[in-house]
């Protein structure tokens, strides 16, 4: 069952869920859509490459682009369940986590999924691969699993204490995570063991991106905390609105953060302040639940997405809709 203290977390999941319009049928696998037929609400996205991007959301909806988001294609995943998160290392060896312990593995650059045994049923909101074999996904009631061998094998490694997880993020040595009620937790070992630092604010922590050492993390009331040193110190970066901030993306000195409530903002100070982005007034009726940039091009461009099937793309001071 749900803890109370995340209430306001688990009900905005469970209004997503009963906001879907239109099941997607397995018949469809295959099919071509443009953006504006997509209805479900997107959890997880990631740019594969600089035209290829995955979206991931209600009912265990899998999205294919290869056209930078025009048109997409309808992927069977084998699964009812949420999907939230998705992660791929290089461009075809892919992981997707959602509810009730599903983790989906993909070789094929996202066109066939098959599911992984993780041995739990706790939902599992974020994971994160730094290469081909060493992955880590983190949920509810501080679940936590890690591999090293491309998750044919997941090691259970969950925290002693009752403590959701939101967001994860592997390195060359180590690993990042953020939870509820601002907690941090570091690992040196890449998730096989984690070590709880001091809150870094009163809030929960929902959303985590790392980038040469540099990490910021946002989560509710608008706030975003950013470390220089791999998350050993952390400050309260500069962001002039308050709504929830529910992901993020950093690459260089650039990045995105999206939210509740239409809410895009941009950083050229790799995180230290942040600038809102204008969105069209009927937007600002929705949120937006994960941002991207992609690591193919030279210019800052990158890719947004949310509820009602929403996504947009983001280059420089710009969002295209």
């Amino acid at each position: 069952m749900w803890k109370g203290k995340t209430i306001a977390r688990l009900l905005l999941i469970s209004l997503m869920y009963l906001l879907y319009c239109g099941a997607i049928y397995a018949k469809d696998n295959g099919k071509y859509i443009s953006s504006k037929e997509i209805r479900g609400n997107i959890f997880g996205s990631y740019i594969v490459s600089e035209k290829e991007i995955i979206i991931v959301g209600d009912s265990g909806k899998i999205y294919l682009s290869a056209d930078g988001g025009k048109n997409w294609q309808i992927i069977k995943s084998g699964s009812l369940e949420q999907l939230f998160s998705v992660s791929f290392p290089d461009n075809k060896n892919g992981w997707i986590a959602g509810s009730s312990g599903t983790i989906l593995h993909t070789t094929d650059g996202g066109r066939t999924w098959t599911r992984q045994k993780t041995g739990i049923d706790k939902h599992l909101f974020s994971i994160h691969f730094y290469d081909s074999l060493h992955g880590c996904a983190v949920g509810d009631w501080g679940a936590i699993l890690v591999t090293d061998d491309g998750g044919k094998n997941w090691k259970d490694v969950h925290l002693p204490e009752d403590v959701v997880l939101y967001a994860v993020r592997l390195t060359k040595n180590g690993g990042i995570m953020v939870g509820e009620f601002g907690s941090v937790f570091r690992s040196n070992n890449q998730g096989h063991t984690w070590v709880k630092g001091p809150p870094v604010s009163e809030q929960s922590l929902f959303c985590l991106a790392e980038y040469g050492g540099t990490v910021v993390a946002g989560g509710l009331e608008g706030v975003i905390v950013q470390s220089a040193d791999k998350g050993k110190t952390w400050t309260r970066a500069e962001n002039p609105l308050k709504q929830a901030i529910y992901g993020i993306d950093l690459r260089g000195n650039s990045g995105y953060a999206v939210g509740d409530r239409g809410t895009v903002l941009r950083t050229s100070d790799k995180g230290k302040t942040w600038k809102v982005m204008e969105v069209p007034l009927g937007i600002q009726l929705f949120w937006f639940g994960s941002a991207n940039i992609s690591p193919a091009v030279d210019s800052i461009k990158g890719f947004g997405v949310g509820a009602h099937g929403l996504s947009f793309g983001l280059k420089d001071k710009e969002i295209a809709w």
